[in-house]
């Protein structure tokens, strides 16, 4: 018997005997044995013997074994606890009733059994005492179904274990003491011997006689390692006479019970080694290309000094080949500058192991010249980086180009800009002129826009970005523009689908692009309205768009219209509105296109990069993939608070909710045969409980999803609710991922 267990009897026993010393002195009882017994949580018996007979009899039963077998009260008394099932036998019984001493315990296996005929296995605890009146045994279930659902799971876990060592491509073989307990058939295909074969063949029968002494000295060094993995590579002969290179990873562990088990997983690695002998081979290529190359090629190791370094360096710098190895570029007297700048670029690549492309300028003997290098990691047979080779070419040639190309663009640019400028005075000549034409204002507008794209349609030198909140930024414009908006007498909205996001562009290059858009769907939308807004694009990118419900475009025109000098369906257009803000667009890094069709309108959209909140994004992946639309959901729910609650969480899921307030209410529901795909089933009913509701509703149909709901999410109430049948359970309070989760399991489709 266990301490707590002793103790607990004796403290029942002292409460009963003061118990009876109060009912003597007809002192009021506060605690007695009935008391105690029925609050007990773990189902309980007392069985009395006859002396005369010794035929046992249930005397007392708390409400807990109640709830276990089913039956009432009266009906357990008048049972044998042999056709209970708290013994297996009479003989057993007797063997217990006739050997336990007073106060001692004693355990076994069982199987109780309800009144529906169920059979519990159980854990069977029994306590015996004497009084006048016969032989006592006080007897307590516990229930290990689950105890046999893990031994279960646990044997298939070893077959799933030999179902995967058969099918990966490693070699598995486990020695238990020395012993061969499991040879797979991967080490079968790698060496060519049978399982049997391989059972009498240790690794010295496999090596070649070059590797046997390597070989020897790895498992002495083997011997002396109680735990971990040890490595080992070696070439061996196969049976077929193939010479191969094979890789062990052994891993020792101790048992409990002592002995030690080893598992040696073996990879066959002669591809990667026949690779790395053709590489020492080509070091002798490398280094009659590296000395032909018009390149910079330098090698350099951990502590930045070189190791390598081709004559064409020499030819360049006038130094010496025979200086620079093992020296490095501080010591070789170049400008501070670039040696700060070069040891930050190795350090990276070691630091990393990625390879870097960079530009660098490095004084010759003539000139200062300008390199372009690939520093590239080598990596040593533990993945580490072991050198950096560096090749650079000189560029300076395409350099020069690109000045001149990027001079020619700048005239352009100023050309263009002092057009603007005369554009620009022409047209106030001609606003400031008495003779105007009454249509001037219209033709001015078009020159003007010509006037924007000489001066901002090719370049954004200007592009100065900084953080913005885009709720912020939208609202804004919104407000500045919607004068505008109604004086053409439209409509308008702005749709902000998610707290503030932050992007980092350049608020009036932004703006101007929205305006552009904006000015566009005005002349376009004669009546309707104009939604103006943003929306999550991915989960790097937000969406804006403007959309309007004028004329439409044919769908097949939709990017012509980004063209220069294309306007369509339009009078008195320059048609370059578009084509700048597709340039805005670019600059700012993002895409722009239409969506449109002729009478329903269009929707210009283009995409910017924001910093999104995850859980923004998931919130919105959440909603976008739950398709359970019109999907019929029962919720068994007396209390109207937690009604409203699931209600409230799952009215954006447009589903058909139907609901009962009590388990008996919840039967006839089912039973009616509505086509419901998932029950929302609370335990705590008035009434008949939410486990007997689901007992009864598993009767005539198997296949509907419950999910018990309960405020006890306790290992019994868990037990007791996959017992009765549900397929899962969730604790209250309800967190509503946890159980849009969990539906979503069961609604799915």
């Amino acid at each position: 018997m266990e301490n707590t267990d002793k103790i607990l009897f004796e403290k029942i026993e002292n409460l009963e005997k003061e118990n009876q010393a109060l009912r003597n002195t007809n002192v009021p009882v506060l605690f007695s044995f009935d008391f105690l017994f029925d609050a007990v949580k773990q189902p309980a018996f007392v069985l009395i013997a006859n002396k005369l007979d010794n035929i046992p009899k249930i005397q007392k039963v708390n409400k807990s074994g109640v709830e276990l077998v089913k039956y009432s009260q009266q009906e357990i008394e008048n049972l044998s606890p042999i056709d209970l099932g708290l013994f297996n036998n009479m003989e057993q019984y007797l063997k217990f009733s006739t050997s336990l001493t007073p106060n001692e315990s004693a355990i076994f296996l069982s199987h109780v059994k309800d009144k529906n005929g169920t059979a519990i296995s159980s854990e069977i605890t029994i306590y015996s005492f004497t009084d006048t009146t016969g032989y006592h045994l006080i007897v307590f279930q516990r229930s290990i179904g689950n105890q046999q659902k893990v031994v279960e799971a646990l044997r298939q876990s070893e077959y799933r274990f030999l179902q995967m060592a058969e099918n990966i491509a490693e070699g598995i073989i486990i020695l238990e003491d020395d012993k061969k307990v499991f040879i797979n058939s991967s080490i079968c295909q790698i060496t060519g011997f049978s399982k049997d074969e391989l059972r009498d063949i240790d690794e010295f029968g496999l090596a070649l006689d070059s590797e046997k002494e390597r070989l020897r000295a790895f498992k002495e060094k083997l011997k002396d390692s109680s735990q971990g993995m040890q490595s080992f590579e070696f070439w061996i002969s196969t049976k077929m006479g193939v010479e191969k290179c094979i890789k062990n990873n052994y891993t020792l562990s101790k048992r409990t019970d002592g002995k030690q088990s080893t598992y040696i997983i073996t990879s066959d690695v002669t591809a990667r080694k026949r690779i790395e002998q053709a590489l020492r081979k080509s070091q002798t290529d490398f280094r009659m290309l590296a000395e032909n190359s018009p390149d910079l090629i330098t090698r350099y190791n951990k502590d930045l000094t070189y190791l390598y370094v081709n004559k064409t360096f020499e030819t360049l710098t006038g130094i010496p080949i025979n200086q620079f190895i093992g020296r490095n570029n501080l010591e070789l007297d170049l400008e501070p500058e670039l040696v700060s700048f070069l040891e930050e670029m190795h350090l990276e690549v070691f630091r990393t192991g990625r390879t870097l492309k960079f530009e660098f300028r490095l004084p010759t003997k003539t000139e200062t010249k300008v390199f372009q290098a690939h520093m590239v990691p080598e990596l040593s047979k533990d993945g580490t980086v072991d050198s950096v080779l560096n090749v650079s070419r000189d560029i300076t040639q395409i350099k020069q180009v690109e000045r001149n190309l990027k001079e020619e663009k700048q005239n352009l640019i100023q050309e263009n800009f002092l057009i603007s400028k005369q554009l620009r005075q022409w047209c106030n000549k001609l606003c400031t002129s008495q003779n105007v034409p009454p249509d001037a204002e219209n033709c001015l507008k078009p020159i003007l826009r010509i006037a924007d794209w000489a001066q901002y349609g090719h370049a954004q030198e200007n592009f100065s970005p900084r953080n913005l909140f885009v709720n912020k930024l939208l609202k804004d414009f919104f407000e500045t523009n919607t004068p505008l908006i109604q004086a053409n007498k439209l409509d308008a909205n702005i749709i902000l689908p998610v707290h503030d996001i932050s992007i980092f562009t350049d608020e009036a290059l932004l703006k101007n692009t929205l305006l552009l858009l904006l000015e566009n769907a005005i002349d376009a939308t004669a009546t309707g309205k104009i939604e103006i807004g943003y929306d999550i694009y991915n989960e790097h990118e937000i969406v804006f768009f403007i959309k309007d419900t004028g004329i439409g475009i044919e769908p097949e025109n939709t990017e012509l219209i980004f063209n220069p000098f294309i306007s369509l369906n339009k009078e008195n257009h320059a048609g370059l509105g578009l084509s700048i803000a597709q340039k805005n667009v670019e600059t700012m890094g993002g895409i722009i296109w239409c969506l449109s069709s002729p009478g329903t309108g269009s929707t210009f959209c283009f995409t910017h990069k924001a910093m999104i909140e995850k859980s923004l994004l998931q919130s919105k992946m959440e909603i976008e993939h739950l398709t359970w639309k019109g999907k019929k959901v029962l919720i068994v729910e007396d209390t109207n608070e937690n009604y409203d609650l699931l209600v409230e969480i799952l009215k954006k899921y447009e589903l058909d909710l139907t609901r009962s307030k009590n388990g008996l209410h919840a039967i006839e529901t089912v039973k009616s045969g509505q086509p419901f795909d998932l029950v929302l089933m609370d335990i705590q009913l008035p009434g008949m409980n939410g486990y007997d509701a689901t007992t009864e509703i598993r009767t005539f149909n198997k296949k509907i999803p419950i999910i018990a709901q309960t405020a006890y999410a306790m290992y019994d109430d868990v037990v007791k609710a996959l017992d009765a049948g549900c397929n899962d359970f969730i604790a209250k309070p309800i967190k509503t991922k946890k159980l849009i989760g969990l539906m979503d399991k069961y609604l799915s489709d």
